[in-house]
């Protein structure tokens, strides 16, 4: 039954991945846009159902051009930390890190990234995403951000833009670093030729204004001058190990932290401990 759906899947990229390139031959405008489409739509992460552990939160919705963001609120004594999920995921993958800062007290905020939870959208983007965040760290200040994967990196990108004056410490779980290593997968998985991959990677030119061969979180944190403290997991199969290990190489002043097989998702007391270890400790 896996092989099937093994199978069915690598069809379809390919199939997928043939069209484009036929609409290339013609206007590789077009091809790029709907290259563009399919990469920035996720497939998984909307929530029909609000699952119990946002039950518990006071929900709020924040207006943003034409955008709805969803925010989740669990009132505490302590600083606020803000909580910003990854690629198809919402705020209740965050459940187990939410009853860990709530045992110790922090006022604890989370967000829906754009097309994600109970967020308005159907297209998920670097620089929009971080258009969220620095409305939803306007209106609540917070002294920590903590980003999971794509959330990690976008929350990287967004303290380098807006420098944010009020957070203090900054996590990153299991982050990308080369956001261009990401577009060449893309690039592999659909058998794109090179002028279809080029007319793909001009829509974030055009649209962004953003060269991905120099989108990269190595680089983000040279603009940050906030304590950065990055976990991952050595037997991540999602984002490599090693990009970490890159990041860590070209900023030696950040804090580093490894896991063994606790996957991407790092959901774990363990990951919980060294993340407020973190926030706690003077450095």
């Amino acid at each position: 039954m896996i092989l099937f759906h093994n199978l069915q899947y690598w069809l379809k990229t390919k199939i997928l991945g043939f069209y484009l390139n036929l609409v290339s031959f013609f206007n590789p405008k077009k091809a790029g846009k709907i290259a563009y489409k399919v990469f920035s739509t996720p497939r998984d992460g909307k929530l029909k159902n609000i699952p119990e552990v946002l039950l518990k939160a006071k929900t709020g919705t924040l207006k943003y051009k034409e955008h709805q963001i969803q925010t989740y609120h669990w009132q505490g004594e302590k600083e606020t930390v803000l909580l910003i999920h990854g690629w198809e995921s919402n705020s209740s993958r965050w459940q187990g890190m939410i009853q860990y800062l709530k045992k110790k007290k922090y006022n604890i905020i989370s967000l829906d990234a754009p097309g994600q939870g109970m967020s308005s959208g159907k297209e998920l983007n670097a620089v929009l995403y971080a258009e969220f965040i620095n409305e939803v760290c306007t209106k609540y200040k917070p002294s920590y951000l903590i980003g999971h994967s794509l959330g990690g990196m976008t929350m990287f990108y967004a303290q380098s833009k807006y420098q944010f004056p009020f957070v203090k410490k900054i996590i990153g779980f299991g982050s990308p670093n080369i956001f261009h290593r990401i577009t060449s997968n893309y690039k592999k998985l659909l058998s794109l030729n090179t002028k279809t991959y080029q007319s793909f990677l001009n829509v974030f030119i055009e649209r962004f204004q953003i060269d991905t061969s120099f989108f990269n979180t190595q680089d983000f944190i040279k603009k940050i001058e906030i304590p950065i403290l990055i976990i991952h997991d050595k037997h991540d199969t999602i984002v490599p190990y090693s990009d970490s290990i890159k990041i860590f190489e070209n900023n030696p002043n950040i804090n580093f932290e490894s896991t063994e097989n606790l996957g991407h998702s790092l959901v774990h007391n363990q990951v919980y401990k060294k993340a407020v270890s973190f926030l706690e400790n003077d450095l």
